[in-house]
């Protein structure tokens, strides 16, 4: 069973002022027995007398508190198995119980002698529509309103202006009010029916005729239980809906706080392991500052991450011990280390589901407070307070807006800033790749386009080749044919004497 399981349930019921202590303690172990004959349950019950202020009202606030176990109860007095008619048929039990107790409660005024009942109905089954319910104030209320009333007994000038009535107050006065106008019309309407029932003789004829007027057919009576059983259907719907509103909004109360519980315990573990990672990180440059310090006059560090010797000024090889660190690499390891703890948490928010379950259990809360209901809020236990240890609960919630929340939104936002960093580079790769492209189809345009030059030229030499060697062969006809045309001279070689002239 859990530490924080709902064991029990409790009916609060008020107590008629004008009976004697005995008559109370009978009504409450006369319901009490009845209930338990019914359900087959434990009844633990507390009456509460009122407290001792000079108020009409506090001095009448009889009140007993019941509380009535969900589990049965065996023939040896030992807990069993969850009685599960107060979930299955809530609605319909607490209709039943609030009818027991007024006629309990009706009986012993009666055997008391007096006149005054009590009706659990509402104001719309004892056909009063006109009326309008109050509203619960509740204690903190009642105790605003009994505060502003002891104010109000003082001078003018000497009240607290800062004091004032709670607002569900000033609704319940004007609630009042306008129910004691709206009682008044009535009594008024319901005289003057009597005057003039009694009064006007005349219309003694006209009463059968009335009457008749008047008068249902069967067809119109069907039809208007018909509506009021749909009535009484919708009004047990709603309460029932009502009921099963707060069982839900109770157990996820429960469910939702035991998993914020467990995810703030694993939260803050991860943290303190990454705090841990952090001081290593810094104590690494810590201690490389030291090492460095120590050996200055052997060697120094210089630029470039470079080790020179601190006589000859001349680069030297020196072992690095395993903390060595430098500013930027701590730098890093530091952002490093950070990613990997938010990564460890959002995959833990995810797992658990934790923002949504954070939502849920603000709206239980909101629930179960608006109707009065105490909060099951884990509460450590004696060993637990003893030891001074840290219990996660609905009340230490504001750890998730303080220490949870603003890191998952910090990664997210870091996760963004990456995104759109590979996004930019994406872009740009891309910019670069089209920008690639245009200045290979540049150059192969520029090399094709000197490509057609130089076959130009080569075309044009050719053509100026042919041309010289076509001229060159006309030439040679030509000077050919003059040859073939000249006349032939003598052959005087071998004459030496030969003279032309």
């Amino acid at each position: 069973m859990k530490a924080n399981a709902r064991l029990a349930k409790e009916y609060i019921c008020a107590l008629p002022h004008e009976l004697t202590d005995a008559e109370r303690i009978k009504i409450v172990d006369d319901f009490c027995r009845d209930f338990v004959n019914k359900h087959n349950v434990i009844v633990d019950a507390c009456i509460h007398a009122p407290h001792e202020h000079n108020d009409e009202t506090n001095n009448k606030n009889y009140h007993v508190h019941m509380m009535f176990t969900t589990r049965l109860i065996n023939e040896k007095g030992e807990l069993g198995k969850k009685q599960r008619i107060f979930n299955d048929h809530g609605p319909e039990i607490l209709k039943d119980s609030r009818a027991t107790f007024a006629n309990v409660v009706n009986t012993v005024l009666e055997n008391a002698g007096l006149d005054e009942r009590i009706d659990h109905r509402s104001y719309k089954d004892q056909g009063l529509d006109f009326l309008e319910p109050t509203h619960h104030e509740g204690h903190e209320a009642t105790a605003l309103r009994r505060q502003y009333d002891e104010e109000q007994k003082r001078p003018l000038e000497e009240r607290n202006t800062e004091i004032v009535l709670p607002r569900i107050a000033l609704e319940n006065d004007a609630i009042k009010a306008k129910n004691l106008d709206a009682a008044r019309e009535y009594q008024q309407i319901i005289k003057g029916l009597d005057q003039e029932i009694i009064v006007p003789s005349r219309l003694e004829d006209q009463i059968p005729q009335l009457e008749n007027e008047l008068q249902l057919t069967e067809a119109e009576e069907k039809e208007l239980l018909a509506e009021l059983v749909n009535l009484n259907l919708e009004e047990e719907r709603l309460q029932e809906q009502q009921v099963q509103q707060i069982d839900n909004a109770y157990d996820d109360f429960i469910r939702c706080q035991d998993i914020y519980a467990e995810f703030a315990n694993q939260f803050y573990t991860i943290q303190s392991n990454a705090a841990d990672n952090q001081k290593q990180i810094e104590s690494n440059l810590t201690k490389t500052k030291r090492w460095l310090a120590e050996n200055k006059s052997d060697f120094y560090l210089h630029t470039n991450n470079l080790f020179y010797d601190s006589y000859h000024h001349t680069y030297r090889d020196i072992k690095k011990p395993d903390f060595y660190a430098t500013e930027k690499s701590v730098e890093q390891a530091k952002n490093e280390n950070w990613r990997e703890y938010a990564t460890e948490v959002e995959q833990l928010a995810k797992e658990y589901d934790i923002e949504n379950v954070v939502q849920r259990l603000g709206q239980c809360s909101e629930i179960l407070e608006n109707n009065g209901i105490e909060r099951p809020t884990i509460k450590p236990s004696f060993w637990q307070k003893l030891k001074r240890e840290y219990v996660h609960s609905f009340d230490t919630l504001h750890d998730f807006n303080d220490d949870m929340s603003p890191l998952l939104k910090a990664k997210r936002a870091d996760d963004l800033k990456i995104e759109q960093e590979r996004m930019q580079q994406v872009r740009q790769a891309e910019v670069d790749r089209q920008r690639r492209i245009e200045n290979d189809r540049r150059e192969s345009e520029f090399r094709e386009q000197l490509r057609k030059e130089r076959e130009q030229k080569e075309q044009r030499y050719e053509q100026e080749r042919h041309e010289r060697e076509h001229l060159a062969f006309l030439k040679r006809q030509e000077l050919e044919k003059q040859q073939k045309n000249e006349p032939k001279k003598p052959e005087n070689e071998n004459n030496n004497d030969y003279r032309p002239w």
